[in-house]
């Protein structure tokens, strides 16, 4: 039997992939939606001009905006968004007690609790990210990591450098995304490399899934702690991620945010 030609491959992929989602199509039109689709379903939100994203425990969805201004959702599929009184803000993450933590655009601290914005003693940060039992994790502007056990009171700095995004697992493990694009992870004191690149933000979920995306803007998972990622293939054009107990979210280059509560991992 004669093999296929290089273009007859790329054809046939192409019909999959059209045929992959007019039944995709099909089955949200349906309200069908089996595991194996469930997890690949991206739906884009009521937000739009955004530049982060953060889950917070009870589902909720917070937002910084392109200029600084903070966005809070009125439920865990991001039907509207109210803006929150502050300026200035970039990164964004929540903690287990529901505390607010944003990096300014100038590289300072600030949590948000009770209605009320507090500094920190952090100055120069560029990235936060909030453990299980409340550790603050850090990266600084000049790529150093850092953590805080007392609300960012006092700072400690760890070994490691040229890092841009963090985030923390459940289980304490530090995930970090260095400039070069590279992801490591952070366990028993020292870092480790994964075996993936061009990456730009890193998130983890409450039950351990690991979410990347990369400098294409395309999503990649990870179930199994690291070991193994897969794409997901419809999910394009995105720049930073963030993942909850409803699923993942994610920006849009163009600042739109993007929902997916569909998938059976979460």
């Amino acid at each position: 039997m004669t093999g296929l030609t290089g273009l007859q491959i790329i054809s046939t992929h192409r019909l999959w992939a059209l045929s992959r989602k007019l039944l995709i199509g099909w089955l949200a039109i349906s309200g069908v939606f089996p595991a194996s689709v469930q997890a690949e379903i991206w739906n884009r939100a009521a937000a739009s001009g955004m530049n982060d994203v953060a889950v917070a425990p009870d589902g909720l969805i917070w937002l910084t905006g392109k200029h600084g201004a903070v966005w809070l959702s009125d439920n865990m599929y991001g039907s509207s968004f109210a803006q929150i009184r502050a300026e200035g803000c970039n990164r964004i993450a929540v903690g287990p007690d529901s505390t607010v933590w944003c990096v300014g655009s100038n590289g300072n601290l600030w949590t948000f609790a009770n209605g009320n914005w507090s500094a920190t003693a952090a100055e120069a940060m560029e990235d936060v990210a909030i453990a299980a039992d409340g550790t603050v994790w850090l990266v600084a502007r000049n790529g150093t990591v850092w953590l805080s056990n007392d609300r960012g009171e006092t700072l400690t700095q760890l070994e490691g450098d040229g890092m841009s995004r963090i985030a923390v697992a459940p289980n304490g493990v530090v995930w970090a995304v260095r400039s070069d694009g590279t992801l490591w992870k952070f366990v028993t004191g020292q870092w480790v490399s994964i075996a993936v690149g061009g990456i730009t933000d890193v998130a983890v979920a409450p039950n351990g899934l690991i979410c990347y995306v990369g400098k294409d803007g395309t999503i990649w998972r990870s179930s199994d702690g690291g070991n193994t990622f897969s794409q997901d293939e419809p999910a394009s054009g995105f720049q930073n991620i963030a993942a909850g107990i409803g699923g993942a979210w994610a920006v849009g280059i163009d600042g739109t945010v993007w929902r997916n509560l569909f998938s059976p991992q979460f």
